[in-house]
Formats: structure tokens, sequence, C-alpha cells
């Protein structure tokens, strides 16, 4: 397939628009002073975008990069935040919405459901939560 026919044969889903939420985390970041998980963010709303246009094995390996330096970062930042701000309901919060992420997408995995269900709209939806419910998990990081 060449690149034209491959640029014609991209789709906008609901995973390519929902990507875009974590813009608002690139905003928080940098209006914190958080400079490096500002640009994770932003490597990520890129990464997640073209990988939601186009899933290739290459763009899907790229986002993963990026989708785990900031599982791994924002996890440092909670842990050194937390350690010295013992704020219980944002700790919680920071907590549930890490092991709903974490339990929509292996459990989905498994059993073939949620983000891996083998209906296309019930993937995208599920999916497009995920972006959602990390980036808001990962908004209250920031905010500790």
């Amino acid at each position: 397939m060449s690149l034209s026919e491959d640029i014609q044969n991209t789709k906008c889903s609901l995973c390519v628009y929902s990507s875009f939420i974590f813009l608002t985390n690139v905003f928080l970041a940098l209006y914190y002073n958080h400079y490096f998980y500002a640009f994770l963010f932003l490597c990520l709303t890129i990464t997640s975008v073209v990988h939601h246009t186009y899933n290739t094995f290459y763009s899907n390996i790229i986002d993963k990069i990026f989708v785990y330096s900031i599982i791994f970062y924002g996890g440092y930042i909670f842990y050194n935040k937390y350690k010295d701000n013992n704020n219980i309901k944002s700790g919680l919060i920071i907590i549930i919405t890490f092991l709903l992420v974490v339990f929509l997408y292996a459990y989905g995995y498994l059993t073939d459901d949620y983000s891996f269900h083998p209906n296309p709209d019930v993937c995208q939806i599920y999916h497009s939560w995920l972006h959602f419910i990390s980036s808001v998990g990962h908004h209250f990081i920031i905010l500790l």
C-alpha cells in the first residue's frame, strides 16, 4: 500500500478525539512548572493520535513507550509528593483511578472485553474511558 492510499484509509475514531484530553495535562503541568511531565504528555498526545489514526505496529510501540514513561514518572512524582504531603483524599483518587485503569486494561485483555472487546465500537468507548480516567488521575498527581 502506498503512502497516499494509507492516508486515504485513515480513520478518526473516538480514541483519536479522546487522546486530545491529554492536552489538559500538558497545560496543567506547565502551569505548575512540571515541564518534563508536560513534555511527556505532549508526546503522548501526539503518539496517541497517530496510533489511533493509523494503528500500525510501530505506532503502537512508540505510543506504549510514552504510556509507560508517564506511568513511571507519574508514580515517581506521586511517591515523592505524597510522602511530604499526606493528602488522603487526593491519594485515594489517584490510587483508585490507577487501579481502575489497570483493571479495565489488564482484565479486558485477559477476557477479550472492554478495550479488547471484539466489537470495535465497544472497544473504542472503553479505551476512550481509559484516556479520561488516566488523565484525571494524573491531574490529581500534578495538583498534589
